[in-house]
């Protein structure tokens, strides 16, 4: 233990009445130390952060006790006050406690105060340090923290402390940073990218000096934007929910994401409205908040302008050659929901049947919000979807492309109303037709669910659940020919 001894043999390590603050690293499991695997797997009680992956989740003890106690800007949904008494009161109870915290539990992750709380109650604990996310996020990146002739040294700095009046923060040395051959690495600091780069450069640091931000660094969706400093400032994405980490200095040029300069935009008729910098950020912020949701808020509505300004943005969606096939039921009549409801449930049971070992846990898992969501939409390929031009006859898959442009408008029109929207599959649509009376030849796609929720999920819901994982970008698009992949990953 730390206030005893430094070296703790394995049985020790085990004993009850023991917290282990173990650091889980920047989210892969395969990049857990193998005693931070050792303590996952004889733990009795977990209590984790928000950005511990669900890979690491699964192998935790399906006996033992989780809480969730992680915390994203601005929503710290248990105090960290209330963080140190489950700690205590579950030591006390003589169980084996795991503190799981991303990244290292003393780089920014309030370790340091665990421990003394612990102290303080006069507990045994031990901490276990995992890979932060600067080292996870630059060597994923390709950015060398330190180099002999570029980087002599390297600063972690809080982002968040960069809010409020800069000139006059007593956190931040600004002439010490802007000096050149460093690197600086910023814990979130992509939502005050902005206001850090001001300071940065009006204290004499180039504008040009290489900076990057890694979005899910060392995870598979991982993304990487690396320019120079002003240049990041206009294209790095905005704020959300996902984890992300800034890097400014002259390493960052070696990264193979590095990009020295931007193609300028081409000439537009000035007639034409623009897209200021910030709408821009605004925009992707909406892109990158969507999710498909489930748990509704029972008994909400939707008001009517809204509905009608979601609706208006899904009719507004590009379509393929103007075929606009798409068609939207909207379900007012109760009794009609509960029959479509009957339709999904049966179809959950069926689906369940099928998974054969996983059907139980499927069960428990809510993939349906057709009862509780505020609207209930029907998505249906019209039977007059455009593909007949002349005597010829073009793909119906063309026609799915715009009924998809028009579903995606609705998507982000809701999220961006703060409304949740569900999808559910159908099967059997045929059954779901019949429901509807639909002529020969609609086609529905699925449902629809819309409402407002209680809160938004930071990640995909079944990916939360370990029943999908997100496939990176780089696997995904292709040059030339099927499989070849060239975008760094």
């Amino acid at each position: 233990m730390l206030q005893r001894s430094m070296e703790v043999d394995a049985g020790q390590a085990r004993a009850a009445g023991m917290v282990h603050i173990v650091g889980a690293g920047p989210g892969p499991a395969d990049l857990l130390t193998l005693r931070a695997l050792d303590r996952i797997q004889h733990a009795q009680v977990v209590i984790h952060d928000r950005l511990i992956g669900s890979d690491v989740l699964a192998l935790l003890p399906p006996e033992a006790e989780r809480f969730c106690v992680g915390k994203a800007r601005g929503d710290h949904s248990v105090q960290q006050s209330d963080i140190h008494q489950m700690l205590v009161e579950h030591a006390r109870r003589g169980r084996r406690v795991v503190r799981l915290k991303g990244g290292d539990p003393f780089i920014f992750g309030r370790g340091g105060e665990e421990v003394q709380a612990l102290q303080a109650a006069n507990l045994n604990f031990e901490i276990v340090p995992g890979i932060s996310a600067s080292n996870g996020c630059a060597a994923s990146a390709g950015i060398p923290l330190t180099h002999r002739d570029l980087a002599h040294s390297c600063t972690f700095l809080s982002g968040h402390l960069a809010a409020g009046d800069l000139e006059t923060s007593p956190h931040f040395d600004w002439t010490a940073l802007a000096r050149a051959n460093q690197t600086r690495v910023f814990y979130m600091g992509v939502a005050h990218l902005g206001s850090i780069a001001r300071m940065l450069i009006s204290h004499g640091l180039p504008a040009d000096t290489p900076a990057a931000v890694v979005q899910d660094g060392t995870r598979p969706a991982q993304q990487v934007w690396a320019m120079g400093l002003s240049d990041l400032v206009e294209h790095a994405p905005a704020y959300g929910p996902r984890p992300g980490l800034l890097i400014v200095g002259e390493t960052v040029a070696l990264s193979p994401h590095f990009r020295a300069t931007h193609s300028p935009p081409c000439h537009v008729d000035p007639d034409v409205n623009l897209f200021t910098a910030a709408e821009r950020n605004i925009f992707y912020r909406v892109l990158a908040a969507r999710r498909d949701m489930r748990h509704f808020t029972r008994g909400s509505q939707v008001d009517e302008h809204v509905l009608q300004r979601v609706l208006q943005a899904a009719h507004r969606a590009p379509s393929v050659g103007l075929m606009q096939p798409w068609r939207f039921i909207r379900v007012v009549d109760p009794g009609l929901r509960q029959k479509i409801a009957a339709l999904v449930e049966s179809e959950r049971i069926a689906t369940a049947t099928a998974l054969g070992n996983r059907s139980e846990e499927f069960m428990r898992l809510k993939i349906e919000g057709v009862r509780e969501c505020a609207e209930l939409l029907v998505v249906l390929r019209s039977p007059d979807d455009a593909t007949i031009f002349g005597r010829r006859t073009m793909p119906q898959e063309m026609a799915l492309c715009s009924v998809g442009c028009a579903v995606e408008n609705l998507w982000l029109a809701a999220r961006a109303e703060n409304l949740g929207l569900g999808w559910v599959s159908m099967f059997d649509p045929a059954a779901l037709g019949k429901l509807l009376e639909l002529p020969e030849g609609a086609v529905p796609l699925g449902v629809l669910c819309m409402g407002p929720v209680d809160r938004f999920y930071p990640t995909p819901m079944l990916e939360a659940e370990n029943w999908r994982q997100g496939q990176p970008l780089s696997g995904m698009i292709y040059t030339d020919k099927w499989g070849r992949a060239t975008l760094p990953v």
